[in-house]
């Protein structure tokens, strides 16, 4: 957990950004308000109204892959919702898992050493683990509550690019 504690007089970009506290730094301080930066205008909230409750979140099954009903559906789901549901990927249940167990280990790591994998101090070989907090730049009007972490893929040793405390 994160020992830097945020105050409202602070600057949320240095304290999330150059700190690399993150965004779940700034929950983790047990924030009682949400800064103004993180809120959205009522002006550009998205209208409850115009929401289908009848649709639900798309799945598409990747068992026929070379079908090209399923770039379609995929392409579709993008670009109506920006996001679905993927089925019978052939990815095992404990590597998924596995996953999600090393993304929380990540998080959890003290500021000191998730800095270290912060993406403005990436060297040429970004294709490693990233790590960002998706505040936008210090001149944007609304913030939004991300952090994130990308990680390149080597199968055949990729245990020793994550941290030592993730493996």
């Amino acid at each position: 957990m994160t020992s830097s504690k945020f105050e409202p007089s602070d600057d949320i970009f240095d304290f999330v950004i150059k700190k690399a506290n993150g965004l779940k730094g700034l929950v983790d301080t047990n924030l009682q308000t949400v800064p103004n930066q993180c809120i959205q205008p009522k002006e550009e909230r998205l209208d409850k109204s115009q929401i289908d409750n009848q649709e639900s979140i798309p799945t598409i099954d990747l068992s026929n892959f070379d079908d090209l009903k399923v770039e379609k559906s995929i392409q579709e789901a993008a670009s109506k919702w920006g996001f679905f549901q993927i089925i019978n990927h052939g990815i095992p249940i404990e590597v998924l898992e596995d996953l999600k167990d090393a993304g929380h280990k990540f998080f959890e790591l003290p500021a000191e050493e998730k800095v270290k994998y912060y993406k403005e101090n990436a060297g040429p070989d970004e294709s490693v683990l990233l790590y960002w907090s998706a505040i936008g730049e210090k001149n944007e009007k609304v913030l939004e509550w991300r952090d994130s972490i990308k990680h390149g893929c080597d199968p055949q040793n990729d245990s020793n690019l994550w941290p030592p405390q993730t493996r």
